[in-house]
């Protein structure tokens, strides 16, 4: 297994729930929780007045401009703690080395955590809404195919949605489904929906891995609460940043929307910078097979 993705695990039982603390040298520590298989967890009801975030096109419209004034710069090519976290069920599951592994990476920015898969051997379909960063992903990409470093997957990348993606391929199934930072940026419907398109669209026994910002990622000196959504949705004080709301994502949240079709769940919280040389963001991210 690549040292990028070996760990140290320290693990004790609490009740029926496995808890493990996992760190590297140089990297943040992060802690996550094994869910028994079988465990059955309420399905929360809608709820009237969900929550509102900014609409697709605004959020298009956000990252369009990250994406313009920084590119790559953004986050670097270091992969996230989400993408180490797949990455390692993968090379350890039980899967012939010989298969090919397609990993769906919605939401593949400029393709940071795509390419990490790529070097590892995965054949990977980057989406994302933002067209800047889809160019950007094409062209790291092939940067990457010139270096001279043999490159074992493949990648393909595509503008859009997830769903027109996953109509174009009809029939078609993957064996992971990847999502670093992006449910935080939905409605409950757009949430759900997003989802559960997913889960329909992965092959059995395959891997679904995403994360979120949590609500420990919730900042009194910089964000607050939209009134009547408190510990739900917050908004940052700056104005620069209105409209950039953020619904904060639970295990319940997740569970509701997908948890009956997973099994060997577990939830793991980690940090991640916003940005390079911004503070660290608190992170949910949960792992489950098909």
């Amino acid at each position: 297994m690549p040292d990028e993705v070996s760990r140290t695990f320290c693990e004790a039982r609490m009740g029926s729930t496995k808890r493990r603390i996992v760190g590297q040298p140089g990297q943040s520590a992060f802690c996550y929780e094994v869910t028994p298989m079988g465990a059955k967890f309420a399905t929360p009801s809608p709820q009237p007045n969900e929550s509102h975030v900014p609409d697709k096109s605004r959020i298009a419209k956000t990252w369009q401009q990250y994406y313009d004034d920084r590119g790559h710069g953004l986050w670097g090519f270091s992969p996230s703690p989400t993408a180490r976290t797949l990455a390692e069920a993968l090379l350890n599951g039980n899967r012939r080395r010989s298969e090919r592994v397609e990993i769906v990476d919605w939401g593949c920015g400029y393709g940071r955590d795509s390419l990490y898969f790529v070097e590892l051997g995965f054949d990977v379909i980057g989406i994302d809404v933002s067209t800047k960063a889809i160019a950007l992903a094409r062209a790291a990409y092939k940067q990457r195919q010139k270096s001279g470093v043999p490159l074992v997957g493949s990648a393909s990348f595509h503008a859009g949605n997830m769903r027109s993606v996953f109509r174009s391929r009809a029939g078609q199934k993957v064996c992971a489904f990847f999502s670093n930072r992006v449910l935080h940026l939905l409605s409950e419907t757009d949430f759900r929906q997003a989802t559960r398109e997913a889960i329909r669209n992965l092959d059995q026994d395959a891997y679904f891995c995403v994360s979120a910002r949590s609500p420990d990622d919730f900042n009194p000196a910089v964000m607050e609460w939209m009134p009547g959504k408190e510990a739900k949705l917050a908004k940052y004080k700056d104005s620069a940043r209105d409209g950039h709301e953020i619904a904060f994502v639970t295990k319940e949240r997740l569970l509701g929307a997908v948890g009956h079709n997973l099994r060997d769940t577990s939830f793991l919280s980690t940090t991640e910078p916003e940005r390079v040389g911004s503070q660290d963001t608190h992170l949910l991210v949960m792992l489950g097979r098909t």
